[in-house]
């Protein structure tokens, strides 16, 4: 189901619980990430947790969904950018010289990049579901190269080693930006006694997939 401006109609609610009732996943999509629509997605999930039993997890993965979403979203739109710069986004030299202005002509081009995400198909997927697991599932439908998951991967390990935030902070990656995303997600994580291995990232030649995954018995110890 497409997301849009609007806040959650009583008709979407009802999807929500009847498709967690039967164990099915909740599916919605969207085009570019506006302000609206990251509400409308944190609203989904509220409910959606609520239908668990499980709304007391809403503070730390709504953060860690805010992030995803904005990382998915970004990977899309930065696809767009580097075509239009004729620049090769697997060539290293092109990827650095490129990410210098992709942020702030994003920001300054919102309705053309919507326009161009909407008509290239190119979209922002969530799926949630729970069963044994719940599972907070991000797919956008482009592929990451090889270095951005190299980076994701790097992030992910290095992780490991912090013992606080701010040690995480001092050794980000300003490639990407403020390169907080993914060293969000974990320290949530972190806060629920989960660790990386919850965190998996999944690509391929036509999409990207960034997966939560919190089996119930460790809730019982949250």
């Amino acid at each position: 189901m497409k997301v849009d401006n609007v806040n959650l109609n009583e008709k979407d609610i009802e999807n929500i619980r009847i498709s967690v009732k039967e164990r099915k996943p909740v599916d919605f999509f969207c085009y570019t990430l506006t302000p609206e629509q990251k509400d409308r997605f944190l609203k989904i999930l509220s409910v959606f947790l609520k239908e668990c039993n499980q709304l007391h997890l809403y503070n730390y993965l709504s953060y860690c969904l805010f992030e995803l979403l904005d990382n998915a979203s970004k990977a899309n739109a930065k696809r767009i950018f580097f075509k239009d710069h004729n620049l090769d986004i697997n060539n290293e030299t092109d990827y650095e010289n490129g990410m210098k202005d992709f942020k702030k002509t994003l920001i300054d081009n919102g309705q053309y990049y919507q326009d161009r995400l909407e008509a290239g198909e190119l979209r922002v997927h969530l799926l949630l579901s729970a069963d044994d697991v719940i599972t907070v599932t991000v797919t956008n439908n482009t592929k990451i190269t090889d270095s951005e998951f190299k980076r994701i991967q790097e992030k992910i390990q290095k992780t490991k080693l912090f013992q606080t935030f701010a040690d995480a902070v001092s050794d980000i990656d300003q490639t990407e930006g403020s390169g907080l995303g993914i060293i969000t997600v974990l320290v949530m994580l972190k806060k629920l006694g989960l660790d990386a291995k919850n965190l998996k990232f999944i690509t391929s030649d036509n999409e990207t997939i960034a997966t939560i995954e919190i089996p119930k018995d460790s809730l019982e110890e949250i």
